[in-house]
């Protein structure tokens, strides 16, 4: 009775600050919080009561009333439902919630001149109220009904995530005792969810609070600082609490540094001692490391394929949610271009009741000679508009002649001018910091949405292909327990099996699967995290489908003439077994800052990719983060290669990048780029290019150091040529040749940073 008693507490606490939680002027929140929690019968009146209080405190009363009536009207229908023993659902209360909403939005605006803003946002708001109201549902069940040590499902985790994201945004800002009550929360959070589930749930707890954060603080670069640092609770959680938050505390100055360039402040340093103090004092029955990734997985393993087609809807449907808030954002980032007819005409106003209401000839000007003097008095506005000043010679004569203060009229109109013209550059900032935070949930829809395909599905194996596997391993002194077969979003196939060996023997996991490519007939190897031998102990294994294509790299660099540093990185990393991406960024100059500039575009693409990130949705979130810095005048290209090891398929991804060759047995084959770097344009472009690699093939990547180095105006086709005379098939020596050729020809002497990378592609 006391634990209900405290989950009902925590149920109408945090109606009431969620219903606090007011975006441009709307409150589908708190609404859909209400539609949520009032399909359980009891305690109704006392949640309609919190959520009201809650409104109360952030809604002026009128627009309070008319979240009051969609509450009475979901009471009213809701009881005449249940009494003809209709079936109430979430779908039902949340769709009913928006109707209303939308429905009285929508008849309020019928009343202004421009009923067409209205009717959009109405929609907006009541499909808001919907999504919310279903993502909030799925959060709540396991507050209210959960039971202790219950496994959270991926769902659960991203409803939790964002009900605690929109938790932190409702707060009321609380900074006495030298600390933020609302960034110990939002830190505390990120910590706690990336150290007990994994980096992949931290960065997605560190998206929710991010936005929200950036939100309350008005900086959209706070999503990638709190993603990141949810990734770096779920990396290093495997030392110890201690250790973790030792790394975490630095990671958020660093970070903090980087993405913001300014120091902590001591509010910052008590959020993050409190956290700390908070997280390590923590009860281990509530902070403890949950596997997802293994016993979870061992648990789930063998669920049926209609209970993960439930997980992808509704993982859709809180993308859904997501872009549904994207889109409203996007509705209220209009920039303007100019002043528009009633700022002209405020400003004629302005500068009439300040100079001419007390002046001695205003009669004579505004009443005696009216026309003239407004033909005049506009003229003069339209010429300082165009101009920024005006002449006393374009002054029309008549308006000269009668004005008897006509320099103070002058001087007056362009200071207002320039004030106005100001206002308006603030306006269009505030409209392009909006539209940023529209992109970054859009980007975090696109992340769900990926990652409820991911989910893999069961495959139709034949009971007969299972049976012969189990008898062919028994009979090589393996038992099976278990056994399941996934398929995965790239169509291939991952065996689940839980075994163990008999009469005391060890087997290499690496024997088990020669075993097992005997009967699929498909070539299976051990995946990265699995163990190396099968024991005594049943234990589960996983092998995936080998990649076709085995690769091998090779780099070589040289900085400068005169430099000590190179503004040059790179990276080789495998994301999946099936994948590789070769990275290569060029920062803007030379020396010490355009290396830390492309260190930091490879290192945030390395771990948003590692993390599971579309590279697209990676990109874009690096781009914005550097648009925000680009005070600083540095910017970075970006050449990536993503090469599918199945198929050989290899996408070119090119950002102000230099050109890459590809290598074939008769041929090279040249990619340029004619987009500029990232941090320079909100909308960042990029060129897409696909090839098919064989047998033999070659990648080289340079950066424009290199091509800079060649003498007259075809510089790529000299080394296209040079590279197709090449005979080496060591991508090590490709890569040392096209530097040394390069610099030959430059007299030995290095124009600029340079680096090429080499990959070479052989079929297994």
């Amino acid at each position: 009775m006391k634990e209900l008693n405290m989950r009902k507490f925590l149920i109408n606490l945090m109606g009431i600050v969620m219903a606090r939680a007011v975006f441009a002027g709307m409150n589908p929140i708190a609404i859909g919080y209400f539609a949520a929690v009032y399909l359980e019968r009891k305690g109704r009146l006392t949640i309609m009561l919190t959520v009201l209080l809650g409104m109360l405190t952030a809604l002026p009363a009128v627009d309070t009333a008319k979240y009051v009536i969609v509450m009475i009207v979901i009471s009213i229908i809701t009881a005449l439902m249940e009494y003809n023993n209709k079936k109430v659902s979430v779908l039902v209360l949340g769709g009913l919630a928006g109707a209303v909403t939308a429905a009285i939005t929508i008849a309020g605006g019928l009343m202004y001149e421009n009923p067409t803003y209205y009717i959009l946002i109405g929609i907006g708001e009541g499909i808001s109220i919907f999504a919310c109201s279903f993502v909030f549902r799925k959060g709540l069940e396991p507050l209210m009904h959960g039971v202790r040590g219950q496994v959270l499902d991926n769902e659960q985790i991203i409803s939790i995530a964002v009900i605690l994201a929109v938790f932190i945004y409702g707060m009321p800002e609380f900074t006495a005792l030298g600390f933020s009550l609302t960034m110990t929360i939002a830190l505390f959070s990120i910590l706690f969810t990336g150290y007990k589930y994994g980096a992949g749930y931290g960065a997605l707890a560190g998206a929710a609070c991010g936005v929200i954060m950036a939100l309350k603080t008005g900086q959209p670069n706070q999503i990638g600082l709190m993603c990141m640092l949810g990734i770096v609770a779920g990396t290093f959680r495997e030392l110890g609490r201690f250790v973790t938050i030792v790394l975490y505390s630095a990671g958020v100055i660093i970070l903090g540094e980087l993405y913001q360039n300014t120091q902590i402040s001591m509010s910052g340093f008590g959020a993050l001692a409190s956290c700390a103090v908070l997280f390590l004092l923590s009860p281990k029955t509530l902070i403890y490391k949950v596997n997802l990734g293994d016993e979870g997985e061992k648990e789930d393993i063998f669920v049926k394929q209609s209970i993960q087609n439930v997980a992808k809807g509704k993982l859709r449907d809180f993308s859904e949610s997501f872009h549904s808030l994207s889109n409203t954002f996007s509705t209220i980032s209009e920039k303007k271009t100019a002043l528009s007819k009633k700022d002209k005409s405020d400003i004629f106003d302005e500068i009439s009741e300040h100079l001419c209401k007390d002046c001695s000839n205003c009669n004579i000007c505004w009443k005696s000679y009216f026309y003239e003097t407004y033909q005049g008095a506009y003229h003069i506005l339209d010429v300082v508009e165009q101009n920024g000043t005006i002449a006393l010679s374009e002054v029309p004569v008549e308006f000269a002649n009668r004005c008897i203060f006509l320099e103070n009229f002058l001087a007056e109109t362009k200071r207002v001018f320039e004030m106005a013209k100001l206002n308006l550059s603030w306006l269009n900032r505030m409209a392009e910091s909006r539209e940023a935070i529209a992109g970054q949930l859009s980007e975090v829809a696109n992340i769900i949405d990926d990652f409820s395909l991911d989910l893999y599905k069961t495959v139709d194996t034949p009971e007969t292909i299972k049976n012969k596997l189990i008898y062919h391993l028994k009979a090589n002194h393996i038992v099976v327990n278990r056994i399941a077969v996934f398929e995965k979003r790239n169509n291939k196939q991952e065996i689940y099996m839980t075994a163990r060996t008999e009469r005391g023997r060890c087997i290499t996991t690496k024997e088990a699967a020669g075993l097992i490519n005997d009967v699929f007939d498909k070539r299976m190897r051990p995946s990265d995290g699995c163990k190396k031998v099968i024991t005594k102990d049943y234990e589960t294994f996983v092998f995936v489908e080998d990649a076709n294509f085995s690769v091998f790299t090779g780099m070589s660099k040289m900085t400068k003439e005169g430099g000590r540093i190179s503004g040059d990185n790179f990276s080789f990393i495998y994301p999946d077994p099936g994948t590789l991406v070769l990275t290569l960024s060029d920062g803007m100059g030379t020396g010490e800052t355009a290396c830390e500039e492309s260190e930091s575009v490879v290192e945030l693409l390395e771990q948003f990719i590692e993390a599971g990130f579309r590279k697209e949705s990676a990109i874009k979130l690096i781009n914005s983060i550097l648009v925000l810095r680009s005070e600083e005048q540095t910017f970075s290209t970006i050449d990536m290669s993503v090469v599918n090891l199945y198929t050989g398929i290899c996408d070119i991804i090119k950002i102000g990048a230099s050109t890459t060759f590809i290598k074939r047995e008769d041929r090279v084959e040249t990619v340029t780029s004619s987009t500029l770097p990232v941090g320079i344009l909100n909308q960042v472009d990029y060129d897409v290019v696909t090839k098919k690699l064989g047998n033999g093939n070659f990648v080289i990547m340079v950066t424009d150091g290199v091509i800079d180095c060649i003498p007259g105006d075809e510089k790529e086709k000299f080394v296209g040529e040079f590279i197709k005379d090449l005979k080496m098939n060591n991508p090590q020596e490709i890569a040392n040749a096209v530097l040394n050729q390069a610099l030959e020809l430059n007299g030995w002497v290095p124009k600029d940073d340079m680096t090429v990378l080499v990959a070479g592609f052989w079929s297994k």
